[in-house]
């Protein structure tokens, strides 16, 4: 096993539990890839990575409530929206954004009604192939205000700017959330839970209930493959297997060789795989100053820091930025990214940099092992690449939230694991 995610984690336990001895190799010198929990001496302080779940994701939900018990319910409203420098509570947003989100959310419902998982078979629907995200939302929004907030929250669920999310991608991803109430705001149920004692204990207890060792600080390099096995070759040492899983994400499994070389299907597959481009940035307070203006943290803005929420996981009052696409790219090249942000919130709400105590920034678009947020499918690559992305290369097996129907979610990561472990087995 490659990878030491959640995905990498999980498939260990299971492959174990059907008598199989598998060994986990990690890059970093922890185990969680893009999910970590930062700590301090009291404790959980926040979520650096992958943060919130949806209400109907239940292989995420049983793991939770097996290690931790009861989700943690997120706090969704009194939310704002500042557009144009105007402030609004979402319940009480304008009419002609409203007007605009229930179009799009209906005109949604409509097309992926007519779809069929997985996202590969719906080659009579290719015109959706060849249209971005962003065009679709620019169709079917009248007003300034209405394309702004249907961005700003398809943005920050896709991790990156609409322009690169096709439309054929999304739609089979919207599949998932056809019979819900309402998908576009704080009282919907997306992003409605958390791990209550953080990813990073959940991840901790994964690993301790692992028979196989967990190896840190083993930067995959070569990868060997022939009819009896798989050699892997690391920085320092070399081992062989009867079978691999691969769940390094695709800019990752880009920079591997393998040898023989992958057929030109799955290598394509691989390179045309979108990445998110997205970044936090957290702030900690020496209070909560936003329930005193009368809101939960949660906002969406039409300036620099896009996205906002409460991200406090102990005593430690913490404000979350969620930064995505090309804005993020350029956050991470400021000289001072978490003063910026101080300097962004202080133009609304002038309290919070005499309440600031400290931050930090999580660049995940250029993290070495992750090198993006998550995936996404980019126009062309339903039809022209996502089931190849799925595929075996003889013994070799591919798993994480890439190769799954929950494409970019920690639900995505678990069903991979479940697929990939009896694709293993029937080998």
């Amino acid at each position: 096993m490659v990878g030491a995610g959640i995905s990498g984690l999980q498939t260990a336990l299971l492959l174990e539990a059907q008598g199989c001895q598998v060994t986990v190799f990690e890059a970093r010198d922890r185990i969680g890839g893009r999910l970590l929990t930062v700590s301090d001496d009291d404790g959980p302080s926040f979520e650096a990575g992958g943060e919130w779940l949806d209400s109907d994701q239940p292989l995420v939900h049983a793991l939770v409530n097996k290690y931790q018990g009861n989700l943690e319910e997120a706090v969704r409203e009194p939310a704002l929206a500042i557009f144009n420098g105007e402030i609004r509570r979402t319940d009480d947003l304008w009419p002609d954004l409203l007007a605009d989100e229930e179009t799009v959310e209906l005109m949604a419902r409509s097309m992926a009604r007519e779809l069929t998982m997985p996202a590969w078979t719906n080659t009579k629907f290719a015109k959706y192939d060849t249209l971005t995200l962003a065009t679709f939302i620019r169709q079917h929004c009248q007003s300034d205000r209405g394309y702004w907030w249907m961005t700003a929250n398809l943005r920050s669920d896709e991790g990156d700017d609409l322009s690169n999310i096709g439309l054929l991608g999304w739609l089979t991803g919207y599949i998932h959330y056809v019979d819900r109430e309402n998908l576009n705001r704080g009282e919907s149920e997306m992003s409605a839970y958390r791990a209550p004692m953080g990813f990073s204990n959940l991840l901790e207890s994964l690993r301790a209930d692992l028979k196989g060792e967990v190896v840190f600080d083993a930067p995959l390099q070569r990868v060997q493959h022939t009819a009896t096995g798989v050699t892997l070759h690391f920085e320092y040492k070399t081992e062989s297997f009867d079978a691999v899983v691969l769940t390094l994400p695709p800019r990752c499994l880009e920079r591997l060789v393998f040898e023989p070389a992958l057929d030109t299907p799955k290598r394509c597959a691989i390179e045309a795989c979108g990445m998110s481009r997205a970044i936090k940035i957290v702030w900690e307070f020496t209070k909560p100053w936003w329930k005193d203006r009368g809101f939960c943290g949660r906002l969406h803005v039409d300036s620099a820091l896009q996205q906002l929420w409460e991200g406090t996981r102990g005593s430690k009052p913490i404000l979350t930025a969620y930064i995505c696409g090309d804005r993020a790219v350029e956050w991470t090249n400021l000289g001072d990214p978490v003063n910026a942000g101080v300097y962004e919130l202080t133009k609304y709400f002038p309290e919070a940099k005499e309440l600031f105590v400290k931050g930090q920034i999580f660049d995940w678009i250029n993290d070495p092992y992750s090198l993006g947020a998550f995936s996404h499918y980019a126009p062309g690559y339903t039809l022209g690449h996502a089931k190849n992305m799925v595929a075996p290369h003889g013994r070799i097996h591919f798993a994480g939230e890439h190769t799954a129907n929950w494409v970019g979610f920690i639900e995505g990561a678990l069903e991979s694991a479940h697929r990939v472990t009896n694709e293993v087995l029937a080998c």
